[in-house]
């Protein structure tokens, strides 16, 4: 380099560093520090150990990059300025196949806090994920509230998704609509699949109030919910007796089309013919109008209850339009 009338500084150590972890060769890498020290004196900085760390990352190895983070930490201490180094370190160690890859970055970033320093969003992002896959609630909140609540990170959708997924399969329905809430304060929309998860959740949980809420917030927001969710909302508020949600649930699959629509509309239609039989009469027909199989079956549960309060000629105008189609 001195022959081209270039420094051999710092800054071009990290040029050489991250050119090497860029050709996955992390062990050259790190074998050019002490060279560089040696033959020009050249002292490491913060970003030369952000870079091995970075590769550590892209080669997903949790040892090399601890040996790392041990030599960054007696060679420059701690730093609170140097986030992407601590960054890339806990996001190794947190995404290893280790059995005890999570405690262990969880152990490492309470050695980070203690002096004043934090690793990034990605990190956060990733550790979530790591909870995730353990089932480990108590973790994961203890991490929320210290990033969101005191750090002040602006969670995105995917964390969001995160903890209501987390919340959700351990059986905290009622929990995670403050999620939504929290989305909206931050300026972070739901999509159709976040909607879909949390009305999962709330329905097999039972939670109807507020299922009605997140329906109706979900449709105004033209999201639509899956087929099973519609199915099994559909069959909750039915056998619940809740006839107007029930009747909502099923304007809102006729008119955008949403499965299963015969199961829906068979269903619908039996269930209301006891206490709304004019309501079960009127969606029959307008089943036969679309094109919606109305079963034998449900025609015939219709018949009886018609000819109970002597309307049987309402039986037969549907019959014949039935026959018609």
């Amino acid at each position: 380099m001195p022959r081209y009338g270039m420094e051999r500084d710092t800054p071009a150590l990290n040029s050489l560093l991250s050119a090497l972890c860029r050709a996955n060769r992390l062990d050259d890498a790190r074998a050019a520090i002490p060279v560089a020290r040696a033959e020009a004196g050249t002292r490491p900085d913060a970003d030369s150990y952000a870079i091995l760390l970075e590769g550590c990352e892209a080669a997903a190895d949790p040892l090399v990059a601890c040996e790392v983070f041990g030599e960054m930490v007696r060679a420059i201490g701690f730093d609170p300025a140097n986030v992407p180094a601590y960054d890339s370190f806990l996001t190794t160690l947190v995404s290893s196949d280790s059995a005890t890859a999570l405690p262990e970055a969880m152990e490492y970033l309470a050695v980070l806090s203690r002096h004043g320093c934090s690793p990034g969003e990605k990190f956060f992002r990733a550790a979530l994920a790591a909870h995730l896959e353990a089932r480990e609630l108590r973790g994961a909140m203890v991490l929320w509230n210290d990033f969101v609540g005191r750090r002040g990170l602006v969670p995105d959708m995917e964390m969001y998704n995160t903890m209501i997924m987390l919340q959700g399969s351990l059986g905290h329905p009622e929990v995670i609509v403050e999620y939504l809430d929290g989305m909206a304060f931050n300026g972070v929309f739901p999509n159709t699949d976040t909607y879909n998860v949390v009305l999962q959740f709330l329905l097999k949980g039972r939670k109807l109030r507020e299922v009605a809420a997140i329906f109706s917030e979900m449709v105004k927001n033209e999201c639509w919910p899956n087929e099973a969710n519609c199915s099994l909302a559909l069959r909750m508020f039915l056998d619940t007796r809740d006839w107007e949600m029930g009747m909502k649930v099923w304007n809102c699959m006729v008119e955008n089309g949403l499965p299963p629509l015969e199961e829906g509309g068979n269903m619908l239609v039996s269930k209301l013919k006891d206490d709304r039989l004019p309501e079960a009469c009127k969606f029959a027909e307008d089943m036969i109008d679309r094109g919606i199989k109305l079963s034998s079956s449900t025609l015939s549960k219709l018949k009886q209850s018609l000819q109970k309060v002597k309307k049987g000629e309402i039986h037969d105008h549907l019959l014949r339009k039935w026959k018609a189609h």
